[in-house]
């Protein structure tokens, strides 16, 4: 005679094997009627709660794994299911959550990594890198990990550090665009800006596709002087993004220093149409003063002629 309890541990077994096949509807059949047979098994409604997931039924999915963590609050994964459901819409209810996950395995580096992003989100710095430096006392080698910790130093001005930390990410992972893009964002601040154009570069070539890439050359380039690569990047960044007017004004700075007052002037045009609050910060740009006088773009920005 079959008893209620191995029914129950039948249909939570069948119901993650068609999670793993991709048959949420029917996983989600299987764990409800488990949840029906023993409302008291956290496993199921962990289950059902996963499954409501990938089906993008975000509150039935929440109210499962609460119960779930109800039942079980010593168990792990109600926690953390509980803590990546709340994740995009209540932080701190998914720090809390992180935390009673880790309270039931201190020892797991997701929970710990996934804490360190609910509070970084929240604005707790200081928090967000003791969770992140947990995480990768059990987990070293990941260079995402490695990745977040460089970004909150590279945002709180902690540039060497930042740049160790994005150094180790690219000995993890030497293909990743951000973390190049990022560490050339950091020898821009240190102002080396031969370093700075060698991982804007690499950046580049690894995501041609990528147009800030393209304007952070450009950028450097003309910071440099070296004003027709630096034309070539922002052209090369308008082709793949033309509605960015800093792409337009970064091209407009550099023709105009060649001495491309037309050309420069044209950009200007088009970067103040896309962003008409520039019009305030143009008199502070030396290179554009002698345009400020077009009557076009006068009657643009109310601009008054340099004298």
């Amino acid at each position: 005679m079959e008893h209620p309890e191995d029914k129950v541990d039948d249909l939570v077994a069948t119901g993650a094997d068609l999670m793993t096949e991709g048959d949420y509807h029917a996983a989600a059949a299987r764990f409800g009627r488990a949840t029906e047979l023993d409302p008291g098994m956290a496993d199921a409604w962990n289950g059902l709660g996963t499954a409501y997931e990938r089906l993008e039924r975000r509150d039935d999915a929440l109210a499962c794994y609460a119960r779930a963590s109800a039942i079980a609050p010593e168990s792990f994964d109600g926690w953390f299911n509980l803590g990546n459901s709340l994740a995009e819409t209540d932080v701190s209810g998914a720090a809390n959550a992180y935390e009673r996950a880790l309270a039931a395995n201190p020892a797991d580096p997701r929970a710990w990594f996934n804490l360190g992003f609910a509070r970084a989100r929240s604005g707790e710095l200081e928090a967000a890198l003791a969770a992140y430096r947990e995480s990768l006392r059990y987990r070293p080698d990941d260079p995402s990990t490695w990745y977040n910790i460089a970004n909150i130093l590279l945002d709180a001005s902690r540039i060497a550090e930042a740049i160790a930390c994005y150094q180790q990410a690219l000995a993890l992972d030497p293909h990743d665009f951000d973390v190049w893009n990022n560490m050339g964002n950091c020898w821009t601040r240190e102002g080396d800006l031969g370093e700075a154009i060698r991982c804007y570069a690499r950046a580049a070539s690894l995501r041609p596709d990528a147009a800030p890439a393209w304007n952070n050359l450009g950028n450097t380039w003309s910071r440099l002087g070296a004003l027709d690569r630096a034309v070539a990047c922002f052209r090369e960044a308008i082709r793949l993004e033309k509605e960015t007017a800093g792409f337009y004004l970064g091209r407009a700075v550099a023709l105009a220093r060649i001495g491309s007052l037309n050309d420069a002037l044209r950009d200007l045009l088009k970067a103040l149409e896309l962003n008409p609050t520039l019009g305030a910060t143009l008199a502070s740009i030396r290179p554009l003063r002698p345009l400020l006088g077009a009557p076009a773009l006068r009657e643009m920005t109310r601009v008054p002629a340099s004298p």
